[in-house]
């Protein structure tokens, strides 16, 4: 499995960063994508990169860190390479502190960036589906995935016909996510990616501060029994669909 969203850079992660990733090869997850969501979350990822085969990096700005500063850094992060996507990047309009035209305007420059560089993109939006959808029209055959995904069955076709992923994260395993399991019962499976986005999102049995790598499996189950597919199938094909996006050997 590849865990296509997690933030090994982050506490309480980081704390224990070999532990974490034994654990998590142990649970059969042997592919990881940090996605850098500011300087210096980029700055702490690319040793642990660097150190740790399967972890890849992202970077990227998001719509809380959205400024002039951040998209100069991006630059260089970028020229820096060994890159397999721009991201954490995207709208969210439940940040009402974030002025929106300040978010669209940063989110613009980089998807440039990442057309500019042919790399895929990994969105974070809240709140802002048909503004992130015109956006992202506006670059036809750029690729990226929709994280931790949170819009309605109804609104996604749009993101599938301009051939984006949906990635599901714990919040698929609660009981009470009545819309995003219905999104995982809609999306082809050739649609999906898996995530944890650890330390951030909490699964129905572990809360986000407990949530590692290792609980992929949980994701990929929850998928598996919404759709009514063997679990096998789908850790095959989320794998796949990863490697494909982000240009990861497995």
């Amino acid at each position: 499995m590849i865990d296509t969203h997690v933030h090994l850079n982050d506490e309480p992660l980081c704390n224990d960063l070999a532990g974490v990733l034994e654990r998590a090869r142990a649970a059969g997850v042997s592919a990881f994508v940090i996605p850098g969501y500011s300087p210096d979350g980029w700055r702490a990822s690319r040793p642990i990169a660097a150190a740790h085969p399967g972890v890849h990096l992202a970077a990227g700005i998001h719509p809380m860190f959205a400024d002039d500063a951040s998209l100069k850094a991006l630059d260089g992060e970028i020229a820096a390479g060994g890159l397999v996507a721009i991201g954490e990047i995207g709208l969210d309009y439940a940040l009402q502190e974030f002025d929106k035209a300040v978010q669209m305007r940063v989110f613009m420059a980089q998807l440039d960036r990442a057309w500019e560089a042919k790399l895929p993109v990994a969105i974070h939006c809240r709140h802002a589906f048909d503004d992130l959808h015109a956006a992202l029209r506006e670059y036809n055959g750029l690729r990226g995935v929709l994280h931790s995904c949170s819009c309605s069955l109804e609104q996604i076709g749009a993101f599938l016909d301009l051939g984006y992923y949906v990635s599901f994260s714990g919040v698929v395993t609660r009981s009470q996510a009545r819309k995003v399991k219905k999104l995982a019962q809609g999306v082809p499976l050739e649609r999906c990616l898996i995530e944890t986005d650890s330390p951030y999102i909490g699964t129905e049995e572990h809360p986000p501060a407990e949530v590692e790598p290792c609980h992929l499996g949980e994701i990929a189950r929850a998928l598996a029994v919404l759709r009514d597919e063997a679990l096998e199938r789908v850790i095959e094909v989320t794998t796949r669909n990863a490697c494909d996006l982000f240009n990861i050997d497995m």
